[in-house]
């Protein structure tokens, strides 16, 4: 019996209490849970079969991108016993474990990152989650609607097997964080049945909604702990509108008693658990919101930006129906079996006879609502609220919209139930809840059909719509197939004869002999049996199903094999040598060049989407884009971020090689630039590798040759009147003529050969853009030609501008060739894509005996447009002068031979040895950020913003060591407040625990 402290039972509270209780124990037939649930778990088997019993992988979109490489980064760093504070491998260095979406704090990613390899550990934890998300909203069903087991099941297989939840398997955080929502739910509905005293209830349902909130927060997915916080506050203000609503009907004492206890808990205990949740999963908050105020996302974002990834209405049809065969952009699906559809309206019509209905029936309505986004007028007001205005996709409520139609549903299995009982059963067997449920299930089934049908007409309607309003790139509108109608239509026809015997027959007096003829319903259980085989057939399309090799992943391509080389690989515990940055500029459009030995060897293996996939990943290996250094020990001037990363500073800074007018908030630079950027720039960065591919590079028959040559486009050359340069490499390789790809006058191309001759050779053209330079001069001939290998070679112009596309040494003996490489460059590698080497290229540390100030990071680039800025001797710092600053603020005599030298490269240590003449500053290009503390001779120095994003420290004259630690306190104080809570939550576990064994002891006989 309930007792509230404080207070007196009137006689109402105890009939009512004895009224819900016969209704809430009442023990309902057919099974018991074991046998449900073991059939769910084999059901999420038989779905993911390919993920869990196999040794494939998804190799596509941000899990092959984004996930893998992190989490093979955090699982190295949680098996060495340490926190990775920093990631040098991307950005040119930042956060690491403040990026939440990372999940190191999370503590279901321990086990699979200690246990298994990245891609492995990926797919045990979609597994698990998607188990975890059923088993929630099985018991949200049961609790909340009071759903029989098999009801429940429904509600179970719907939510976490259903469209929405399965297609979010490529964003596992985001997968992690959805798959707590339904246990918000359970909370509540323990909340509403809950027979123990009020702060009992109160104390539990904290300790039940801070674990939930901080497993969310931990998992990594801000915008799905807002969801689930709005969710919580829609279904308790529904609950209310329900109870007010209802009140004057048969069940409203039902629904207002279930208020009382609501109204005296859950608000009050979802607050608490809040303030706690927050205080558990401090260690990870303080960090990111750190990260966040100096992220390119601070401050919210723009209204377009909110509203970017609004479901399109046009998209609606393929959105909600299952699509046979084709796929849609995950963001947008939320698919259900024409068999669940129908259940949900049944379930609709149950709304004044059954708790939690209308409640169900307010999630999917404001779940879809709120998923169109820029198509919603009212969502143009939440775009500029706080909380909305920090989250993109819209599409993302759909999950509200997944979870209230699988609780419809249940409840609408749970009617259809009932009514096949009171059909076999006797009326004195029969449950209370199916005696109270006698309503026809008629009339819902027909508006539900109407629907469907409606549904199946818009997708005709849309086709004609989207000439004149495109649904976007992400999602190009696409009619769905013939085959998906006619299944669409033979799962309606089924499921409407399973539920009323209903059928189109032959025999009818009309023309077309047709007739509807009537039968006995079929049992409900069959409705199982054709809603998992609907849903089974729709999800094969889902990229969950499309797995490919793990060679995908674990396999070296040619690139990384020889950027490895340069450096020593990170498993090698003596070495010392850091490697240095490099910077991809290609596009993964070329063909790789094994794509037939691939074929061959996978024909009979996989299928084409999944050999589509293994190749698209390789290109990415070959460009090492854009997290995949983290993975092979690289480490890169680029990275990627959906986030609140990169640095503001970054973005600001990029802005110095971007075209104008661009600019990046989340990286991918690769995907903005169309040319080789500045060589200063580049040098600054410690870019000393560029990957390029050869898309844009030509064959030509040139002049005397009677065979193609190769040219490579990717650097040119533009000399003014009367300027001359070297060519910064040349190979060692015989040759009797230099062809070249121009345009303007041709100047003079002066040889050194390695016997000490000397010539200034006049190209002469050979056909429309080609000169030809052949030796020994005059060449006026081509048979009289002569092999030999130059050691220098000097371009000039002299006859007006003269710009060379790209040049060729060639030797006509034999008909080889080799391609120059203009500017500063040497190529290293030539495959797939081709890999240069900077030559002019900054080492990471170095002096600088110049600076100027600026007040912050965004006039200090711009300082650095300017057109006499040389980086090599000048640095622009942020903030003000300081009379305690070594030197002085102005420009000072230059230092002839200053040296520096990196002895420890570590993430959060980095040692520096300097030696100068006079005092200088030490510029060190990695990312300036709070946290990191710098030493000179063990004493304390500041560390001070230099070129927009790096970190300069004043050394004096002489040699020292300088030391660059990062430390943040973020980090120590959430530690601290992470585990004061953690002691804090066990403590209130315990005293709950005791007080409940009291509560037993006093009232046992």
């Amino acid at each position: 019996m309930t007792r509230w402290h404080g207070d007196k039972l009137t006689a109402f509270q105890l009939r009512m209490t004895h009224h819900v209780s016969r209704i809430t124990h009442h023990r309902l037939p057919v099974t018991d849970y074991r046998l449900p649930i073991a059939l769910f778990l084999l059901t999420l088997l038989l779905f993911f079969h390919k993920m869990a019993f196999s040794n494939l992988i998804l190799a596509r979109g941000d899990t092959f991108l984004y996930f893998y490489p992190y989490w093979q980064a955090a699982a190295e760093a949680l098996r060495d016993g340490r926190i990775p504070l920093w990631n040098s491998s991307l950005f040119m260095g930042s956060p690491f474990v403040a990026n939440s979406q990372v999940g190191f704090f999370y503590p279901l990613n321990w086990p699979v990152w200690w246990l298994l390899a990245a891609p492995y550990a990926v797919s045990a934890a979609i597994l698990l989650h998607l188990a975890m998300g059923g088993g929630g909203a099985y018991l949200a069903g049961r609790w909340l609607l009071k759903l029989e087991n098999w009801a429940a099941w429904v509600t179970a297989v719907l939510f976490a097997l259903g469209g929405y939840l399965t297609a979010q398997v490529e964003h596992i955080n985001q997968l992690q964080g959805l798959a707590w929502l339904p246990w918000y739910l359970v909370v509540i509905g323990w909340c509403s049945r809950s027979h123990h005293s009020r702060w009992q209830t109160i104390g539990r349902a904290t300790v039940a909604f801070a674990f939930l909130f901080a497993m969310q927060l931990l998992a990594g997915h801000t915008q799905t702990v807002f969801i689930s916080g709005l969710t919580i506050l829609l279904w308790l203000a529904a609950e209310f509108v329900s109870q007010r609503l209802l009140r004057n009907t048969d069940y409203g004492l039902r629904f207002t008693f279930h208020w009382q206890h609501l109204r005296a808990a859950a608000l009050v205990a979802l607050l608490l658990g809040g303030v706690l949740a927050l205080l558990l999963t401090a260690v990870q908050l303080l960090p990111t919101l750190e990260l966040t105020q100096h992220s390119s996302r601070q401050g919210g974002l723009p209204p377009n930006e909110v509203l970017s990834f609004s479901l399109h209405p046009l998209l609606l049809t393929r959105a909600l129906l299952p699509a046979y065969g084709q796929s849609l952009f995950s963001e947008y699906m939320a698919i259900v079996p024409v068999t669940a559809i129908i259940l949900a309206f049944i379930g609709v019509w149950q709304w004044r006879r059954q708790p939690g209905v209308f409640v169900a029936l307010m999630l999917v309505a404001v779940g879809l609502l709120l998923a169109f986004g820029v198509f919603n007028p009212g969502y143009w007001l939440l775009a500029r609220l706080p909380g909305f205005n920090l989250f993109r996709v819209p599409a993302r409520w759909l999950v509200v919209y997944a979870l209230g139609v699988a609780l419809l549903a249940g409840a609408g299995f749970q009617a259809a139930l009932y009514r096949h009982w009171q059909r076999i059963r006797p009326w004195a067997e029969l449950p209370e809840q199916a005696k109270e449920h006698l309503a026809h299930l008629e009339q819902p089934i027909r508006v539900a059909i109407l629907t469907i049908v409606s549904l199946m007409v818009w997708n005709v309607v849309a086709g004609l719509l989207a000439f004149f309003m495109p649904t976007g790139a992400e999602a190009p509108y696409e009619a769905a197939r013939p085959y998906s109608v006619l299944l669409w239509l033979a799962e309606l026809l089924l499921a409407n004869w399973l539920l009323t015997g209903e059928r189109i027959g032959v025999g009818g007096h009309g023309r077309f002999k047709l007739t509807i003829k009537r039968s006995r319903p079929r049992s409900p259980y069959w409705l199982l049996l054709l809603m998992l085989a609907s849903l089974f057939l729709a999800t094969r399309s889902h990229p969950y199903n499309n797995l490919t090799t793990p060679e995908a992943y674990f396999d070296w391509r040619p690139p990384i094999a020889r950027l490895q080389s340069t450096t020593c690989n990170r498993q090698l515990a003596t070495c010392h040598q850091f490697p240095d940055r490099f910077l991809s500029l290609s596009n993964i459009f070329f063909d790789v060049g094994d794509q037939a030995e691939i074929d061959t060897i996978y024909a009979d293996q996989l299928p084409e989407a999944a050999r589509y996939d293994y190749t698209v990943a390789i290109k990415h290996k070959e460009v090492i884009d854009p997290n995949l250094p983290m993975a092979f020990g690289l480490v890169s001037v680029d990275g990627f971020d959906g986030g609140i990363l990169p640095l503001e500073s970054y973005s600001q800074l990029m802005g110095l090689i971007l075209p104008e007018g661009v600019e990046t908030v989340d990286g991918r630079l690769r995907e903005y630039l169309t040319a080789v950027p500045e060589a200063q720039w580049l040098d600054l960065f410690n870019a000393r590798y560029l990957i390029t591919d050869k898309t844009g590079d030509v064959w030509k028959q040139a002049g005397f040759m009677q065979q193609s040559v190769f040219f490579d486009l990717q650097h040119r050359l533009e000399l003014a009147d009367g300027e001359a340069f070297a060519i910064a490499h040349v190979p060692n390789f015989p040759t009797s003529a230099l062809v070249m790809l121009v345009e303007g006058e041709p100047g003079q191309v002066e040889i050194q050969t390695a016997g000490g001759e000397q010539w200034s050779l006049a190209p002469f053209p050979v056909e429309s853009g080609i000169v030809w330079a052949g030796w020994p001069p005059p060449y006026d001939k081509p048979r009289l030609h002569r092999v030999l290998t130059p050691e220098s070679i000097t371009l000039r112009a002299e006859n007006g501008d003269w710009r060379i596309l790209a040049a060729t040494l060639i030797n006509q003996e034999d008909g080889t060739f080799m391609p120059l490489t203009l500017g500063n460059y040497r190529l290293i590698h030539s495959g797939d894509v081709k890999i240069y080497e900077n030559l002019d290229v900054l080492p990471r540390a170095f002096l600088v005996n110049n600076w100027q100030w600026r007040p912050d990071a965004a006039t200090s680039v711009a300082a650095m447009r300017e057109e006499e800025f040389d980086p090599r001797a000048t640095a622009v710092l942020v903030g003000s002068p300081s009379p305690f600053v070594v030197g002085d603020s102005s420009p000072s005599a230059g230092d002839e031979s200053p040296t520096t030298n990196i002895t420890r490269y570590a993430p959060e240590r980095i040692v520096v040895e300097t030696n100068s003449q006079t005092d200088s500053l030490l510029l060190l290009t990695e990312a300036f950020y709070p946290g990191w503390q710098a030493t000179v001779d063990g004493a304390t120095t500041q560390i001070y913003q230099a070129d927009g994003y790096f970190q300069g420290v004043f050394v004096p004259a002489g040699s020292h060591e300088v030391q660059f630690v990062f430390a943040p306190q973020s980090v120590v104080y959430g530690r601290v407040l992470s585990l004061v809570a953690l002691v804090i939550w066990v403590m209130l576990i315990l005293v709950l625990l005791i007080s409940h064994k009291r509560r037993q002891t006093a009232v046992r006989p």
